[in-house]
């Protein structure tokens, strides 16, 4: 390849990404924020690709079906700041959450420009130059001067593009269309590879006006054909039912899909058209078919000016996701993010239009680093929809949430090249650890993955609070008599149970006989299906959901009251609790008697749910209540030593990995960290809980400005001399990750003081505070 060029401008850079989508402008804020001279280029005018202002496809990732599942990292830390600043497009409440706001653009470029990111916008990446099977230097054109710019690279280059034009101009082994059955053995795969590949969409919003709208569809409008969901003949006949009912006066419609049996590359433009007139189609169909009525004052307001693509290349690394890894939910040791979306395959039915088919939905998996790079360049990073998966994991792998968590560890990862002169292969040979660990102290998810707790000095640490939230502390409320079955739903559980209290009432003077029994929630296979997910979420109650691990007979003395003690002949295995899933649960049950009462207790815990026995079906139904229940070993819950046990979140409801304040004791809430000796330090990072249970309820998906549990004011103080010197005093905290940097200073007693949260409940809650001396990695 030639390597001659004339270019009327020349950049040098360390690290060049290409595309500015969610996975591109992490991937570059985080490599500027390394150190790293970093160059970013967009061929379009704005920032965020499908999400960007001129499609706004919500943000979403492994939080659309997994509990406490939101990607955190620079994707949340943007978020936080996009919600406060109230950057989203006000929409009816209940439908499509998408965002055309460009002040949420101008958050992202505002971290971009902080992070000293030279940003390149309407530069297309024409050219790239290869020596040594490395992309040495870039053509670029400046479509907004018309002028030749050429970028030289020391470092790695990110594509982060969607389309992957310059990595497979420089020779990037890359797929494309869908793989048979016989390639990886996926079960979803066709027999026979085929050329098709997931189809485009185009975004549009309708408003509803103070008078009647007619609508005249442009000449060549063809017939309207619904999209299919889920291979289902209801979508054909409901399409379009309700959208413009009720109190709804400004909706996005996401309604168009077209060339998945096309080349969505050198198609484009053609897809583009055809979109169109699909939408003219629709609009007409609403206008003036059966929704006549409920659409006569709506009026279309805007419609994308971009194509919404899902598939065009995905690119080789040294090791392909399958359709089984998700599914299985697999974790590799090279994990630098995950996902959990499910697999949302639009296929493509030719002349009579699409069907948009969830294959399943997977458990929370892995994606490893492994993935996210080239096998045969050797210094280009992949990030987005372009890494290393099949067309079937690709349909998971593509989110945009889950795209932002691979670009933070990608540019991260192209950071540490530099520093070591690696290619990101020597670097996952030769330095995993060193990157997991660097991102997992910026936030960044691994599942199963703890942070290296040797230089944080408040491990070393005496950790108490001036209240802690405790399994064990329970009060009796009332007593509630066993005329069922009835149990405690757990999600967290010690891996080996000794014995069992239970606050129990024998209301007769004679001997009432009884049974516990403990119930595992079966997890194969480990994926769910959309219907499935539909009914029952990651809690199925059915019967057959459990299977048992022990049953133990006893025998409550005549007219007893109180906690009452069951033992066990020998310790019960009862196997670890997978942190990462909601779908793992045990069920500790007991039998129907009449005579018999059970006293519930307060306060409410959020890994605990009371269920009774269906006296008719074969079922378990919830109850607004607690059954009294005690562990030996004991069930961590909110105590304050959790903030120094190397997790820093929680993938599901248990464990929680958090100090909680009791729910009872108004603020302030004080955590306590206490030295033998005097330390010194300069450093303090501290991590909130902000992790919604359920995506709808996270500020960017329900238009509110912050999550009403995070912390709002709190202060950092420091003992000297008997007195109290107060090092950080924060009175409108958005963020969940924190830290505060000052210098040095010695002390042997630090206190985090929380005195408010965004909402009513002002319980602290807070997952980690780590305490450093010296220059961060």
């Amino acid at each position: 390849m030639s390597t001659e060029t004339s270019a009327d401008q020349i950049y040098d850079c360390q690290v060049l990404v290409i595309g500015s989508g969610v996975s591109g402008y992490c991937a570059a804020i985080q490599a500027g924020r390394e150190g790293c001279d970093t160059v970013l280029i967009e061929k379009d005018e704005v920032l965020g690709g499908n999400s960007g202002p001129n499609l706004g496809v919500g943000i979403t990732g492994a939080d659309r079906y997994n509990p406490f599942a939101t990607e955190t990292g620079l994707i949340q830390e943007l978020q936080e700041e996009a919600a406060w600043v109230e950057g989203f497009t006000r929409i009816s409440a209940g439908t499509m959450p998408y965002n055309i706001s460009r002040r949420n653009e101008a958050v992202i470029q505002s971290a971009l420009e902080k992070a000293g990111v030279r940003l390149l916008k309407r530069h297309y990446a024409r050219k790239p130059i290869v020596e040594d099977g490395r992309i040495t230097r870039l053509i670029v054109e400046d479509i907004a001067s018309f002028r030749t710019v050429e970028i030289r690279v020391s470092g790695p280059v990110i594509e982060a593009s969607g389309d992957g034009q310059i990595g497979a101009l420089a020779g990037a082994d890359f797929d494309s269309g869908s793989e048979s059955q016989s390639e990886f053995d996926e079960r979803s795969a066709p027999p026979e590879r085929r050329s098709w590949v997931q189809g485009t969409s185009l975004v549009a919003i309708a408003q509803r006006t103070d008078r009647p709208i007619e609508f005249i569809p442009p000449p060549g409008t063809p017939e309207f054909t619904p999209r299919l969901w889920h291979g289902s003949i209801g979508s054909y006949i409901r399409h379009s039912h309700g959208n413009f009912s009720g109190d709804n006066d400004l909706i996005f419609l996401y309604i168009t899909e077209a060339g998945g049996d096309m080349d969505t590359i050198r198609d484009d433009g053609e897809i583009y058209e055809l979109l169109l007139k699909q939408l003219w189609a629709e609009w007409n169909h609403v206008k003036n078919g059966p929704h006549r009525e409920e659409t006569r004052d709506w009026d279309l307001l805007w419609v994308s000016p971009k194509a919404g693509k899902r598939e065009s290349r995905r690119f080789l690394g040294d090791l392909v996701l399958t359709q089984t890894d998700l599914e299985e939910g697999r974790r590799f040791p090279d994990d630098i993010a995950y996902g959990g979306h499910d697999l949302d395959d639009h296929q493509s039915l030719g002349a009579a239009g699409s069907n948009i088919f969830g294959h399943s939905i997977p458990p929370i998996y892995g994606i490893p680093f492994r993935s996210c790079y080239s096998r045969n360049i050797d210094n280009l990073l992949l990030a987005g929809r372009l890494i290393s998966a099949t067309h079937l994991a690709h349909s998971s792998t593509r989110l945009m949430r889950t795209g932002g968590a691979i670009g933070q560890a990608v540019g991260l990862a192209a950071a540490l090249c530099c520093r070591h002169a690696l290619t990101p292969r020597q670097l996952c040979e030769q330095r995993l650890d060193e990157l997991q660990q660097q991102l997992l102290r910026r936030d960044g998810s691994i599942l199963d993955r703890p942070l290296d707790n040797d230089d944080n000095l408040a491990h070393r640490a005496t950790i108490t609070a001036s209240s802690e939230s405790l399994f064990d502390t329970q009060e009796i409320e009332q007593l509630a008599p066993l005329v069922a079955p009835a149990g405690n739903l757990l999600w967290d559980w010690p891996n080996r149970l000794d014995q069992l209290q239970l606050y129990l009432h024998n209301d007769t003077d004679a001997p009432q006989p009884m049974a516990l029994s403990l119930l595992r929630a079966r997890r194969e296979p480990r994926w769910t299906t959309a219907e499935l997910h539909h009914r029952h979420g990651w809690n199925d109650l059915r019967d057959a959901a459990f299977s048992t691990i022990s049953q133990q007979p006893f025998v409550l003395p005549p007219a007893f009251e109180g906690w009452f003690t069951i033992p066990f002949d020998t310790p019960l295995d009862l196997g670890p609790k997978d942190s990462a899933s909601d779908a793992d649960r045990l069920l500790v049950a007991l039998s129907e008697n009449r005579q018999v009462w059970w006293g519930l207790c307060r306060p409410s815990c959020e890994i605990v749910s009371m269920v009774e026995h269906s006296h008719h079906d074969t079922h378990w139904r919830t109850l607004d209540a607690r059954g009294s229940m005690r562990f030996s070993p004991g069930i961590p819950l909110g105590e304050a030593t959790n903030v120094a046990n190397g997790y820093h979140r929680r993938f599901s409801r248990g464990p929680t990995h958090m100090w909680n304040s009791c729910l009872d004791t108004p603020p302030p809430h004080e955590l306590l960290l206490q030295w033998g000796a005097p330390v010194r330090f300069d450093r303090i990072e501290l991590t909130f809980d902000n992790l919604a249970p359920s995506r709808d309820e996270n500020p960017w998906e329900a238009g509110t400005r912050v999550l009403p549990i995070l912390a709002k004011e709190y202060d950092l103080e420091m003992e000297s001399d008997g007195k109290w010197i107060t090092l950080v005093s924060e009175r409108s905290n958005i963020h969940r990750f924190r830290t505060h940097s000052f210098p040095s200073i010695q002390t042997n007693q630090l206190r985090l003081i929380v005195k408010a949260t965004h909402g009513e409940s002002n319980q602290a809650r807070v997952y980690r505070i780590a305490v450093y001396l010296g220059k961060r990695d």
